[in-house]
């Protein structure tokens, strides 16, 4: 079985906020309190194996790309099919820790990247993960 992991140095994830900061109505702090739900949603997401997080709050398109430590994935669908679905089972105790969030506005719309620390126990041979 190959073994898949999330050792990421950057997690980029994207997505189209509310209609509210399109209007220009939302503070920045209600901002940062959304983005900090869907990091939430993906830290969680990742760490079940759980694809519908990606799916809700990440943008796919033709010629996205996501990249984590593994590499360049093309396509939301290669992103969540080669490792967060099976990461959920071959590194059960998945723990993810977000720092240094960096979030960027352009007009209505924000991405963030953050630096993500990984935690976790390779099930098929019980090594031990932590890499930042």
């Amino acid at each position: 079985m190959k073994r898949l992991f999330l050792t990421a140095a950057a997690l980029a994830a994207v997505s189209q906020l509310p209609a509210a900061l399109a209007d220009g109505k939302a503070s920045r702090l209600s901002d940062v309190q959304q983005i900090s739900g869907i990091l939430s949603d993906i830290e969680k997401g990742w760490q079940n194996g759980d694809a519908e997080p990606f799916r809700q709050h990440f943008l796919d398109f033709p010629g996205a790309r996501y990249f984590e430590s593994g590499g360049e994935n093309s396509g939301l669908a290669d992103l969540i099919e080669n490792h967060v679905v099976p990461e959920g089972s071959s590194i059960p105790d998945l723990q993810l820790d977000f720092s240094n969030v960096q979030i960027f506005y352009e007009g209505s719309f924000a991405w963030v990247v953050s630096d993500t620390a990984i935690k976790g126990t390779i099930a098929e041979t019980g090594d031990k993960l932590d890499r930042t």
